[in-house]
């Protein structure tokens, strides 16, 4: 089952890629990040007074033109939640599937009890080619004469919970506080309530409960009338969540915004006076008023300075992954998770924009940056920081200051993680980034000539800021490599502790196996450092690529050491289908362990679809008489997908095969790396 749930995912992941990296798709991709980043850009409000609940008025305010007072967020979410809960969940009568059913009921009485004189068995066969699939026990409690003379009773009996209704299980309503629901039937709407319609279990048991009180049944009969019931019944009855939830959405969204009048000329407040709730809420609605009241040039002008900068940035990223980056531009939809992951984290930021500037050392903005190396290196993430922390001042009034202090914090968390080996080290980049933090605050607020309480709290905000983004990195990395399909080097070294269990397990219970692996990964290691390739991947996939051995590890001549052969008492066929099923059982055993996907690829096609020869040739000689089918000797494959992959592949071949060299030097070594290379086709 996960085995099938990783290819989808693997599938999908194909099919975005294949989207995304079409032309006119990277033009609309820029279009909706300019799109995101207007709307999420902060407005500056007007401010036409500072004055809060409980302040007191130094001057009279008067309103200068009429304008509604608006709702608080409170009081609208609270109306907006009433409203919702007001509206009941939609459920529609199906009429044809109710028709359906009755004409199943129907027709198998008609058989059961028609005219024509057929013995059990052709009835049973009568009822089974119609797909009524009756147990003889049942057909005979049916057909008996006392239960004969009452089909009519028993069949309204049947019928009657489809004239309320059946729906497949109440847990699926979207209730709200009230536990009815609105039926949708025949072109009317009616109330019901949780117990006007059934379930499928609540209408076996009201069958089951009205035959043993109006015909007085046994137990065998009741068990045939439940067997006939579960056959025929299926739910006329659905949930139309589409139309509730639009109801639910109409009904939040027809909620007023405002909730009174100030007329022009109105006094709001009087000097020396107390504001209280409701002038504190006019005052706000006036300067919310104020801020929207920007001429259109002034308007115009600005978001196309903004959106000329943004475009700037975009370019500066798209020129530079184009140009070095390869792999990443391939593999397009990894950008598209950092550009959604971007995006969500301007967003929340932009709630600090109310906050005094102060607040604004708390972005925690080395998580991404930190993130970003882990998953696409270095270079590429010091790339992002410069223009997340560009993108951040803009947000926050072209403020050079915030710049600085972003992209410090930044580049200090790059360098903080860097050569970290364990997920438990992550904390050595806690210090980097809060004490460069720190540093950056002290110079921005010592050059505005800031209180010292100001200092204080902004020096402590930055401290802070460094222990939050190695805490958000430390929690939410496992679900961005998954997201990315993509293995960070910090879970690649953890893996490549050879004294974790399954290693360990391997080393117990197949020791050539385990020595194996590692000249396989001393081998694939070198070829991918040599190539450009992951070498931290080639490596522990080696580790792992043959853990599936460990099922029968004496079929495997590495471990038998001395033991007779096992494959001497078997046919070729049969030695062939134990090897090839190692390369099952270790994707079973390395998804349940929880590998990595990358990992888990390369144990799937570390074979290919290579030729078992010995066994090829075995088969032959023995059945000289007989074609025998190269694909029963073959592994089934994939082939590999990847450098990696196929470096795991070749080195597994060649390392198995020197082993049958004698007297091995440098010339049989390279003649044997090209005969596998021939025979693998790679």
């Amino acid at each position: 089952m996960r085995d099938i749930q990783i290819r989808k995912r693997n599938s999908i992941r194909l099919i975005i890629r294949r989207i995304v990296t079409k032309p006119f798709v990277t033009v609309i991709n820029i279009i909706f990040i300019l799109v995101i980043l207007n709307l999420i850009y902060p407005t500056r409000k007007i401010i036409f007074t500072s004055m809060k609940e409980g302040d007191i008025a130094q001057k009279d305010i008067i309103a200068p033109f009429t304008f509604p007072i608006q709702k608080s967020p409170e009081e609208l979410s609270r109306e907006r939640k009433k409203a919702i809960e007001s509206i009941l969940p939609v459920v529609e009568y199906d009429k044809e599937k109710t028709e359906e059913i009755n004409k199943g009921i129907e027709k198998l009485f008609a058989i059961l009890y028609g005219r024509n004189r057929r013995s059990i068995n052709d009835k049973i066969k009568l009822l089974n080619k119609n797909g009524f699939l009756l147990s003889r026990s049942t057909v005979v409690q049916m057909l008996k004469p006392d239960i004969k003379k009452q089909q009519e009773k028993i069949k309204n009996i049947i019928k009657k919970p489809l004239l309320k209704g059946i729906i497949y299980d109440k847990d699926q309503i979207p209730f709200m506080k009230e536990k009815r629901v609105t039926v949708r039937k025949n072109g009317t709407e009616t109330i019901y309530g949780e117990k006007d319609f059934y379930n499928l279990t609540e209408a076996k048991k009201y069958v089951e409960n009205r035959i043993f009180s109006t015909m007085k049944g046994d137990e065998q009969f009741i068990k045939a009338v439940d067997e006939v019931v579960g056959i025929l019944y299926s739910p006329n009855l659905r949930v139309n969540i589409e139309e509730t939830e639009r109801r639910r959405k109409e009904a939040g969204n027809s909620v007023p915004l405002t909730k009174g009048l100030v007329l022009k000329g109105e006094m709001i407040v009087r000097a020396h006076d107390q504001v209280t709730r409701d002038k504190a809420a006019k005052l706000e609605s006036l300067n919310l008023i104020l801020s929207h009241r920007k001429s259109p040039k002034d308007t115009i002008l600005l978001r196309s300075g903004i959106n000329i900068l943004f475009l700037v940035l975009l370019f500066i990223i798209y020129f530079y992954i184009v140009s070095y980056e390869r792999v990443l531009w391939k593999e397009r939809e990894k950008l598209l998770i950092v550009e959604l992951t971007t995006l969500v984290f301007l967003y929340l930021i932009t709630f600090l924009f109310k906050l005094e500037h102060t607040y604004l050392f708390l972005i925690p903005a080395a998580f991404l940056s930190m993130l970003f190396a882990m998953l696409f290196g270095e270079i590429v993430s010091m790339l992002f920081s410069f223009v997340i922390a560009s993108i951040i001042a803009i947000f926050f009034g072209m403020r050079f200051p915030i710049f600085i202090y972003v992209f410090g914090g930044s580049i200090a968390g790059i360098f903080g993680i860097r050569g970290i080996k364990k997920r438990t080290e992550l904390y050595k980049g806690i210090l980097t980034i809060s004490v460069t933090n720190v540093l950056l605050i002290l110079s921005i607020e010592l050059f505005s000539r800031a209180r010292f309480g100001d200092i204080l709290l902004g020096s402590s905000f930055g401290f802070a800021n460094g222990i939050v983004s190695v805490f958000l990195l430390s929690v939410l990395i496992p679900f961005f490599e998954k997201l990315a399909g993509k293995t960070t080097n910090i879970t690649l070294f953890e893996l490549s502790d050879l004294n974790l269990p399954l290693l360990k397990k391997l080393s117990v219970v197949a020791p050539g196996t385990y020595n194996h692996s590692i000249v396989v990964a001393n081998l694939a290691e070198a070829a991918a450092e040599a190539i450009g390739a992951n070498s931290i991947l080639t490596r522990v996939a080696s580790y792992y690529h043959d853990i599936g051995k460990m099922s029968k590890p004496e079929y495997f001549i590495e471990n038998q050491m001395g033991m007779k052969n096992p494959h001497s008492k078997l046919t070729p066929r049969m030695s062939c289908i134990i090897l090839i099923a190692h390369v099952k059982e270790g994707v079973i055993i390395a998804q349940k362990a929880g590998l990595p996907v990358e990992i888990v690829n390369i144990i799937r096609e570390h074979h290919g679809t290579s030729l078992i020869v010995p066994f090829f040739e075995k088969a032959k000689k023995q059945n000289q008489s007989e074609k025998i089918e190269e694909e029963q000797f073959r592994y089934p494959g994939p082939l590999p997908s990847s450098k990696e992959s196929g470096i795991v592949m070749l080195a597994d071949a060649i390392e198995a095969a020197s082993r049958s060299i004698e007297e091995p030097n440098a010339k049989k070594l390279k003649t044997l790396i090209k005969e596998n290379i021939l025979r693998k086709k790679l």
